[in-house]
Parts: C-alpha cells; structure tokens; sequence
C-alpha cells in the first residue's frame, strides 16, 4: 500500500511568561522542535507565545514524546514547589496580621470612648494583644518560610535534576538524528 503522507511537520504552540523563554526555546529544541514564530502577547506583556514544528517522521519520536511529557509535568510541578515556598507564610503572616490589626483598631477604639480607667486600662491590653499578634504574624511567617523554603528547594532540587537528565537524553536522540542525517547528506 502506498504510504501518503498528510503533513510533513507537527505543530506545537507554547506560552511562557517572558523570563523563562529562552530556556524553553533551548528545551524544546532539545525535543527535536524547531521554532517558526514568537510573538508577545496581546493582553499581557510578561507572556511570550512560540509556535514550533518538527519533522512528522522523525527518529526516536516516541521516545522524545515521553520525555517531553515528562518534562512538561516536572516543569509544572517546580512551578508549583516554588509558589509554595512562599504561599503558606504569606496566608498565615496576613491572617495574624489581620487579627493584630482589628484588635489594635478596636483597643484604641475602646481607649478613646472609655469613660473610666477600667475600660482605659482593657483598651490597652486588646492594644497590647494586637501587637502581640503582629510579632506573632512576623515571626511565624518567618518560620514557616524557612520550613517551606527547605522542604520544598529540596522538591525543586530533585525536579531540576530530573529535568537536566530529561533534556540530556532528548538531546542524545536529536543529535544522533543530525548526524544520522548528516551523514545520509553525503
């Protein structure tokens, strides 16, 4: 049976914020991708739009899939490892510092109302307790971030390391494939 072939190369279009495109451009050409266009994006200006292909027939292909599926799970979840270093000090730090702010506004509230030393006296405890919780904010925040900054750089450590061995087996099929076709040249 005669082999027609519908298209010669496979697409791929990608969008990545601005600072991380030059290392998915090297990454995707590691993939055997080629890239055809970039552009800026209309609405936002810290995103980067490429459009790739690559040769349909191309050695190794099932291979390089896997390892950029792969690759594109172990980008997503070190995305993921570096917002989380932040994202719980950041909620906790603003929960306390909500609390420490509406005990602070509501102790100088009972102090300016207080007719008498009791309530005088009440006002600046709750003002006390506030600043109290903001310490608190500061210092748990603070904590809670160091944690998370070890536990999950050593998440982001595995998955760079991971990627790195991902590209580099990508790269060892695509440059077999330009010698294999450098050599059919000849």
């Amino acid at each position: 049976m005669d082999e027609k072939v519908v298209f010669d190369d496979d697409k791929l279009a990608v969008a990545v914020k601005s600072e991380q495109a030059d290392k998915i451009r090297a990454a995707y050409r590691a993939f055997g991708w080629r890239l055809e266009n970039q552009y800026e994006d209309v609405r936002f200006g810290d995103i980067v739009h490429m459009d790739f292909a690559r040769p349909h027939k191309t050695e190794g292909k099932d291979r390089l899939q896997l390892l950029q599926v792969r690759f594109e799970v172990a980008l997503n979840f070190l995305g993921r490892a570096s917002r989380l270093i932040v994202a719980r000090a950041v909620i906790i730090g603003i929960l306390l510092a909500l609390i420490a702010a509406a005990l602070t506004v509501y102790g100088a509230v009972v102090v300016a109302f207080s007719t008498t030393s009791v309530f005088i006296a009440s006002g600046f405890a709750i003002i006390s307790a506030g600043i109290i919780f903001f310490v608190l904010a500061v210092t748990t925040a603070g904590k809670v971030h160091a944690t998370d900054k070890q536990r999950y750089g050593a998440v982001a450590s595995v998955l760079r390391e991971n990627i790195e061995a991902l590209l580099r087996e990508a790269r060892d099929i695509t440059e077999h494939n330009s010698d294999v076709e450098a050599e059919d040249a000849h």
